[in-house]
């Protein structure tokens, strides 16, 4: 499959990268948060819905991953500069916003920033801010037992998430060990496909072909307190999160759904944490209707 690059750099030099996927006319744009740690090449599973849908979508890499260039003050607020500037560029003027997993807040944070051209954030399997007391219930061990340690122990936890990312970095077949051992049933047959698997594992080496900083910085932002950007958003919002998702909990959907003012909220009954492959079409038409 092929696909549109676009590099640019901000005025302070800062590069930054993104790739375009489904329709190539850019009348209805789209632009997509990766998951965490990935890549914009996550999104090459929604390009033939995406093309079918009349929608072009601009997955771009955020700081640290891919192509985008890491700066250790990054925030998730400086992620709507990049979106702006890409929109400049390719000439338009409204886009919605999709934030997978790992990408919500970056997401969120673009769409309370940009709201006066942002037609419809959408959220799907969106991590919630992990200092909530709810927001880890139902969370497999390992990942609970990870952000509780770089919640408590800052320097622990940079520590432990630059281990596994340096991991995987060197041996991207451990991401499948890692998945397999922890993903719910609903995803296993899923991340299985051939053509799932095949897309998954170029994301993950394309995410750290940097190093590991930008896993890393991404990681402390994430266990971080982010919960004031919900209250800024107030574009139409959807959320979508299957009740199965043990990786990140459906608790983390409703957390988001109740900070967000007038968001619909869609339970997937029997969705894991990578629904999104199989509901794409019915995630995707949130965009074309607004």
């Amino acid at each position: 499959m092929r696909h549109n690059e676009i590099a640019l750099k901000h005025s302070n030099g800062r590069a930054i990268y993104a790739s375009t996927f489904g329709a190539r006319d850019f009348k209805k744009v789209v632009f997509y948060s990766h998951g965490f740690p990935a890549s914009r090449f996550e999104a090459t599973l929604a390009h033939r819905v995406a093309l079918e849908m009349g929608l072009t979508i601009i997955a771009l890499d955020r700081p640290g991953f891919g192509g985008s260039e890491w700066y250790p003050e990054r925030r998730f607020e400086d992620w709507a500069s990049d979106v702006e500037l890409v929109a400049n560029h390719v000439g338009v003027q409204s886009f919605g916003i999709l934030g997978v997993s790992g990408g919500t807040p970056t997401a969120v944070a673009a769409a309370g920033l940009l709201s006066a051209r942002v037609t419809r954030l959408v959220i799907v399997s969106g991590v919630a801010p992990m200092v909530d007391p709810k927001a880890l219930e139902g969370m497999n061990i390992a990942n609970k037992a990870l952000i509780r340690l770089g919640q408590r122990y800052k320097k622990l936890g940079r520590l432990s998430i630059g281990s596994i990312a340096t991991i995987w970095r060197l041996m991207p077949g451990s991401v499948a060990l890692w998945f397999g051992a922890l993903l719910p049933k609903p995803d296993i047959e899923i991340v299985s496909r051939p053509e799932v698997s095949v897309v998954l594992a170029r994301n993950m080496r394309e995410s750290l072909r940097q190093g590991i900083r930008g896993a890393v910085t991404e990681f402390m932002l994430l266990i971080s307190d982010w919960s004031p950007l919900l209250g800024r958003v107030t574009v139409p919002t959807s959320i979508w999160h299957g009740d199965k998702d043990t990786y990140v909990p459906l608790g983390m959907a409703i957390i988001l759904a109740n900070s967000i003012k007038d968001s619909n909220f869609h339970t997937v009954v029997g969705g894991g944490h990578f629904m999104i492959v199989d509901r794409l079409t019915p995630i995707l038409t949130d965009f074309v209707n607004t």
